[in-house]
């Protein structure tokens, strides 16, 4: 057979992509055949290339694909064994999805050659590898494990090798095995390996296979090494399973005792066992300790000290090289390691020289815990905390006046919107030519486009833009896209020779027949309900009758609005847009009033009677009656005491608004709502997954207001009767716009912890705590949420609110509980923050809210204890002590009347005899 027939019977078996008849013809292929064939290969790898890329993705394709094939001949043929290990990585050949190559048909491909070849490509291919799914990783242990050449020192390969599969009597155990300890990426591929019930594959074979010195030295140097827990949880099992002796452990004390600092957990936990027994200098003791002492895990800390008692037992005076160690228990997040370090520090008091680092570490303590240091060793000092006193409530300043010039900012900000309106209408009725000359300069033309493309305009922002350009250019808006007059069609004629048009117009074709012979679809789908450029184009069509659009069944156009639907908004929301509406409605008629009346007179939205009486007789002297939003939200701003004196003088003034605010000023304010919020089913009941997403709140709900006789006033004091989407735009108006109903606006703010409404922030409850009137559940919800979403941003407000007398302080411990229990919020972040409070001067107020907090708080029966538990409890009893508190929670007796001596139950105890003991 010449070079022409084997080229040809290869390329017939390749195309046929037959490797089992390619793995026993190659080998026998002589040198000159080999050459012939090899240079058959660019060819034939371009003409089976469009195969090899549908190949690659299909998952059903042929296990045996054409990848495999040209893979085994170019490795058969290749001269070199470079060149081969670059032809088996070619892009080009990655079977990808379609089935990996049998490494075994590609090893008798290449039987023929050399062994030393052979030898040489399997380095090669093995050097190649990166990472344990590198798809030269089969081929190259295949090649590796018949050829009787070492592998190469290659890290990756290792962890390769230990991520195939297993194979029985592996030659390459010997050579790769013993690496384990120093390849990178070993332990990550061993870390699933099980010590019990027995050792798994690799654990036995480790133990089995490699001398117990080895092991141990080789398992010390991989924990010095370093690396996470995963890296080392398979030297660690290893380690336990030879379960080094003593005399075995002790050339290596010193290694263990470094391990003790910094090494993960199980690392540190195994060191320590190597050297608790250990006869040991009493500096190394005092290093090892506080390292133990120093670790996060209460575990190893506890041991620690455990450890330190021990060694005291019979040289007490060594306490004094402890200090440190016990100062670092001092500070440890874990309750009984601070327990154990205390009671270890009283035990042997009496052989410390100089307490004084103790003392300065006790500042980390609690103060109960503090105490007993000082009361040891402080000579009459306590080390008890002092709170502070509670920083005077805010005072209002005046409200800020400004020129049209200043315009809303972009970030909406009440104060500048009230401001601005206030200085438009104030200048539109005095001087409107230069308000339109500074309007002009400060809302441009470029506002126009966007603006008045959009169909509704939910934020203050775009109102006050179109307000300012109705007064520039009176006219211009051509009201929203629905309420705007039909267009008017022109035929369209496409160029003749346009083959795209035509192409296009033929599909525009399709879809007017569709209307055409389908009056369903018309029906479904009007025309005049499509967009404006989708009715354009179909018609254009010369196929289209005139039933597919009649002017004349065209709905006539909507009145001019722009307001977003009502049950879409939040109430103050939709009061804030009807207020600039009605602004925007009467600059159009040409009958914006001379002055607002609902401008405040106090930075906190307050509007004095005194300055409503002068607006309204400025309104009576110009002959316009104010607008009705207008003068219900001055209503609302009004102080909530009757004022008959001035109601009189308000009558006197003669016009309709001044009546109305003759009666609001003769019988006061309506009272607040009574607001109750509904809580969701308890965590893990059946119903729960429903509201799961409503942070625990079922609903926030308040009983119909007494009516005040205006509708527009009503509307905003009722509850709504469905939920929006509560956009953030508008809320930092809300608390001014009621100023002496904080609960009312509240209420609204609670109703977006609902669903998947923006909750409230640190900037609406700073509003919440200037606003004045009465604070309740709605109150105590938001506050609530907020101690545990912001932390510390919240103490500020929480400070005015008690610096007020209106902190609902027991409502606020209530909510803090059932957000946690019902709603699955963290409510042990607002911890540090109520400690942060209670030494501002809030102990009192922070204490209440503790108090009614762990009585929703505390585990029930069946439930377990975690650690929030604890540090609510021990900071509860600090908190206690500052507030001088007595009296017994019954939640918290039952918990200290328990068996046992678990962080929680000692924490309950120690609370409840500071709350029962005598005065």
């Amino acid at each position: 057979m010449n070079a022409d027939d084997v080229r040809a019977e290869i390329r017939r078996l390749v195309l046929a992509c037959d490797a089992e008849r390619l793995a026993a013809r190659l080998p026998d292929l002589t040198g000159a055949e080999r050459a012939a064939v090899a240079a058959e290969l660019p060819g034939l790898l371009a003409e089976l290339r469009p195969r090899l890329l549908a190949a690659r993705w299909d998952a059903f394709d042929q296990l045996t694909g054409p990848a495999e094939a040209l893979m085994m001949v170019g490795a058969a043929t290749v001269p070199g064994p470079a060149g081969a290990a670059t032809w088996l990585m070619k892009r080009d050949l990655d079977p990808g999805t379609s089935g990996v190559p049998s490494p075994h048909r590609l090893v008798r491909a290449v039987s023929g050659r050399p062994a030393a070849w052979r030898a040489e490509l399997a380095a090669r291919l093995a050097r190649r590898v990166r990472r344990p799914d590198d798809r030269a990783v089969p081929l190259a242990l295949a090649l590796l494990r018949d050829g009787p050449v070492p592998p190469p020192d290659h890290e990756p390969l290792v962890a390769a090798w230990l991520s195939a599969a297993v194979v029985a009597d592996d030659p390459l155990t010997p050579h790769l095995l013993p690496r384990i300890f120093e390849a990178a990426g070993a332990g990550r591929a061993l870390a699933d390996e099980k010590l019990t019930p027995e050792p798994s594959h690799w654990l036995a074979l480790a133990g089995r296979a490699l001398p117990r010195e080895q092991v141990i030295a080789g398992c010390v140097r991989r924990f010095l090494l370093g690396g996470d827990t995963r890296d080392l949880r398979f030297f660690v099992r290893l380690h336990t399973l030879v379960a080094p002796t003593p005399a075995e452990s002790a050339g290596r004390l010193r290694d263990y005792l470094r391990l003790l600092a910094t090494a993960p957990g199980p690392v540190a936990e195994l060191a320590w066992r190597q050297v608790r027994g250990a006869r040991l200098d009493p500096a190394d003791v005092a290093e090892a300790v506080e390292s133990m002492t120093f670790r996060p895990e209460a575990g190893l800390a506890v041991k620690g000290l455990t450890w330190l008692d021990r060694a005291l037992g019979p040289h007490p005076e060594r306490v004094n090289d402890h200090v440190t160690a016990l100062s670092n228990a001092y500070g440890h997040a874990s309750h009984e390691v601070r327990d154990r370090a205390v009671a270890l520090t009283l035990k042997y008091a009496g052989h410390l020289t100089d307490p004084a680092a103790l003392l300065e570490g006790a500042e980390l303590l609690p103060p109960a815990s503090a105490r007993r240091l000082h009361e040891r060793f402080g000579a009459g000092r306590t080390g008890d905390f002092t709170p502070g006193l509670l920083p005077e409530a805010t005072v209002p300043g005046p409200f800020p006046v400004c020129g049209p010039e200043a315009g809303p900012p972009a970030e909406v900000d009440w104060v500048a919107v009230e401001a601005w309106l206030a200085a438009v209408v104030r200048e539109a009725h005095a001087n409107p030519g230069s308000l339109r000359e500074t309007l002009a300069r400060r809302f441009g033309e470029e506002l126009r486009p966007v603006l008045y493309d959009m169909p509704v305009w939910e934020s203050p922002r775009d109102w006050c833009t179109a307000l300012a350009r109705e007064l520039v250019n009176p006219g211009e808006d051509p009201g929203p896209p629905g309420s705007r007059p039909p267009r008017e069609w022109t035929p369209y004629r496409s160029t003749p020779g346009d083959v795209g048009q035509a192409l296009y117009d033929g599909m525009v074709n399709l879809a007017a027949t569709a209307f055409r012979l389908l009056p369903g679809l018309r029906t479904m789908l009007p025309l005049h309900d499509l967009p404006d450029d989708v009715q354009e184009t179909l018609l254009r069509t010369d196929d289209v009758e005139t039933d597919l659009y009649d002017p004349g069944a065209r709905p006539a156009p909507a009145e001019w609005d722009r307001l977003p639907r009502p049950e879409v908004c939040a109430g103050p929301h939709a009061f804030l847009l009807s207020r600039l509406d009605e602004l925007l409605r009467a600059a159009k008629a040409g009958a914006l009033p001379p002055v607002l009346l609902a401008t405040p007179t106090r930075a906190d939205g307050h509007l004095d009677p005194e300055a409503l009486l002068t607006r309204l007789a400025g309104c009576a002297r110009s002959g316009r009656e104010p607008l009705p939003f207008d003068l219900a939200q001055a209503l609302l701003r009004l102080p909530p005491e009757p004022a008959p004196e001035l109601a009189g003088r308000a009558q006197g003034i003669g016009s309709q608004a001044a009546a109305a605010v003759a009666r609001r000023l003769g019988r006061g304010a309506p009272p607040p709502p009574r607001v109750e919020v509904t809580w969701s089913p308890e965590l893990g009941s059946a119903s729960h997954e429903q509201v799961l997403d409503r942070r625990g709140v079922a609903a926030v709900s308040w009983p119909p207001a007494q009516p005040t006789g205006l509708a527009r006033v009503d509307a905003l004091l009722a509850a709504p009767s469905g939920r929006g989407h509560f956009r953030r735009g508008s809320r930092d108006f809300w608390p001014r716009m009621t100023p002496h109903h904080r609960e009312l606006a509240a209420a609204h703010l609670a109703l977006c912890l609902l669903d998947y409404a923006v909750p409230p922030g640190v900037d609406d409850l700073r509003g919440l705590a200037l606003a004045g009137g009465e604070s309740g559940p709605a109150t105590a919800l938001v506050l609530a949420f907020l101690l545990t979403a912001e932390g510390d941003d919240a103490v500020p407000p929480l400070l005015e609110l008690a610096a007020k007398g209106a902190l609902p302080a027991a409502e606020t411990g209530r909510a803090l509980g059932m957000l946690s229990r019902r709603g699955g919020v963290r409510a042990d972040l607002a911890l540090p923050s109520l400690e942060l409070a209670a030494r501002q001067g809030a102990h009192a107020e922070a204490w209440t809210i503790l108090r009614h907090f762990l009585a929703v708080f505390l585990p029930r029966g069946g439930e377990r204890a975690r650690r929030a538990h604890t540090d609510a409890v021990v900071l509860a009893t600090d908190v206690a002590m500052w507030a001088g508190a007595r009296g017994a929670i019954p939640e918290v007796a039952a918990h200290a009347d328990r068996r046992g001596s678990t962080s929680l139950t000692r924490a309950c105890r120690g609370l409840h005899q500071a709350l029962t003991r005598e005065p």
